[in-house]
């Protein structure tokens, strides 16, 4: 039987003890005079291998546990991540307890299995690291049994990626059930151990070896040997370039952006009055919007594109739509130094739907104009945050984004709070759930957050397990989680996409625990933001969190 979950003393006090302990240790006899010599000044090293430069409590199993960063250690062409791994309850006897939420969804392209689901994060450079895999297609790391928590001492893994650029001092962590680790930092130095120096191999003379919930054991449990993390093995270490998406001037411009492309789809219903291919009064706004994106990169040729839904003959729309691509790349030209960046435009007609023609809400989805263009970033202008929050529907709950929500489903109870903050300039909302009841031991989930917003497309595929649903608002502006793809499969032709959020949203919580889930925002200089989860429409525990305070960027190189 489990002893009941206990709150571990935070990082900084266990660190003031330390540097109490060790003022003890130096500051010597008090009737001691000093010496005459002046002393040496000494040098911070800085973090070292062995430091635990961040923690936090997951539910795993059905109990808590405590989970230590180390810094990030580079290792020629890899980097290494170690992470501590601490039961804070006692573990039923010969019942040891299984780390699963480290595996991601069904992903196409990549493995997904443990503990594929931690991640590293340059939000400095919008770039994202998968651990390094082997010719079996598992992730290379060591110890093998690294997920297995038979005791107290707990375990440790050592997962590498692909080395970060050189000038990568410091990286974010996106570890499942943790709040987004922000600067973590990358050293140089020896990778530890894979055996942690405080597991076991205790002096048998001793009458007992503590344990994380304060009894002790008859017996200490042996040492184990140290296992080589086989960098050799590693036939694959992706990284991927991470895309932004936003919505504006209510929804009639989405921008999808990386740092090598960006795509502005314009809703034609808000361009063009019915049938006609002349630019509205309203258009300006946002054809202003998509020069001043256009300017934040070098020069290149922009494309403008022209489509239409499936009403109406071919011939005729595959006109109109030339004709409108034509009207939105005459106004760009306007506004943007044609020498610099080229306008072509081309029409396309009913031919590429964005979605399925099957509803006037997808048709109006399709009559659109795009316009794209390839080329590296040399400035960024934040997401506008005009004009009135659009409605939420009856069936989910709008209240303040500053106390915790309840929320009871068909499956349980559940208190939900936000809080948000920047890294790097980018909106970071870290969503903590709690069991809001006494369930215990039925692998209960959070369901709420499963699933994906439809703003890629039909040519295009998301797992439905990721924590995908949630997005943030101000004004009329909507963003999505960033995500990446990780190439064309079979039936998506435009790509698999992967958000960076937590990619299974499937992990067991029971009563009283709570899971962390953050989710990594494009960039807006805010101070407050509206974080939802669903529309308010199909599901009765969809909910809106207004005006969640936005903490200050605490990043090194952050500018404000």
């Amino acid at each position: 039987m489990l002893v009941s979950r206990r709150t571990r003393p935070p990082l900084a006090a266990g660190l003031v003890l330390a540097l109490a302990v060790l003022a003890g240790c130096t500051a010597g006899d008090a009737d001691t005079p000093a010496p005459d010599a002046t002393p040496t000044p000494t040098v911070d090293p800085g973090p070292q291998p062995e430091d635990v430069v961040a923690t936090a409590v997951i539910p795993e199993g059905g109990i808590d546990v405590e989970v230590g960063v180390h810094p990030v250690v580079r290792a020629g062409e890899y980097a290494v991540l170690t992470l501590d791994l601490t039961p804070l309850e006692e573990l039923p006897d010969g019942d040891p307890v299984h780390v699963n939420g480290f595996a991601g969804a069904l992903s196409r392209n990549v493995t997904l299995r443990p503990p594929s689901n931690v991640r590293l994060v340059d939000l400095e450079r919008d770039v994202i690291h998968h651990p390094g895999v082997g010719g079996d297609d598992w992730p290379v790391v060591a110890p093998r049994q690294w997920d297995v928590l038979r005791g107290p001492e707990g375990s440790r893994v050592l997962i590498p990626y692909a080395a970060p650029a050189d000038d990568v001092t410091s990286v974010s962590v996106l570890l499942p059930g943790a709040p987004l680790f922000a600067d973590v930092p990358v050293i140089e130095g020896d990778v530890p151990s894979s055996v942690r120096p405080d597991a076991g191999g205790g002096d048998p003379s001793a009458t007992g070896t503590p344990t994380a919930a304060g009894t002790a054991t008859a017996t200490p449990s042996p040492r184990p040997e140290p296992e080589t993390l086989d960098l050799d093995a590693i036939v694959e270490a992706r990284t991927f370039p991470l895309d932004s998406s936003s919505s504006e001037l209510e929804g009639a411009v989405t921008t999808t952006e990386s740092t090598e492309r960006i795509d502005v789809q314009l809703g034609s219903d808000v361009l063009f009055e019915f049938d006609q291919a002349t630019l509205t009064p309203a258009a300006s706004e946002a054809v202003a919007l998509v020069a001043a994106r256009i300017a934040e990169r070098e020069p290149g040729t922009v494309d403008v594109v022209g489509h239409t839904d499936d009403q109406g003959d071919d011939a005729y729309n595959l006109d109109l739509s030339q004709r409108r691509a034509q009207a939105v790349a005459d106004a760009l030209a306007a506004q943007v130094d044609a020498s610099s960046y080229p306008l072509q435009a081309q029409g396309r007609g009913e031919a590429e739907p964005f979605v399925a023609n099957d509803s006037e809400e997808n048709r109006a989805l399709n009559r659109r104009v795009t316009v794209s263009l390839t080329s590296t970033v040399v400035t960024r202008t934040d997401v506008t945050t005009t004009g009135e929050l659009p409605p939420f529907g009856e069936k989910g709950t709008v209240a303040p984004g500053d106390a915790p929500l309840k929320i009871v489903n068909l499956a349980r109870a559940w208190e939900v709070q936000a809080t948000a903050r920047r890294v790097h300039g980018h909106v970071v909302v870290d969503l903590a759930v709690r069991g809001d009841d006494e369930e215990d031991g039925l692998g209960w989930a959070v369901g709420f957050l499963r699933g994906k917003h439809p703003h890629r497309g039909d040519g295009t595929r998301t797992p439905e397990n990721v924590a995908g649903r949630a997005v943030i608002l101000h004004g009329a502006s909507k963003l999505y989680p960033m995500d990446y793809t990780t190439g064309p499969t079979d039936g998506a032709p435009d790509g698999e996409w992967l958000t960076v959020t937590d990619l299974d949203a499937g992990a067991w919580i029971d009563g009283g625990q709570t899971r962390m889930y953050s989710f990594v925002y494009p960039r807006m200089d805010v101070d407050t933001v509206t974080f939802q989860v669903g529309n308010g429409i199909t599901y009765s525990d969809d909910f809106r969190l207004l005006d969640v305070p936005v903490a200050p960027d605490a990043s090194p190189t952050a500018d404000g």
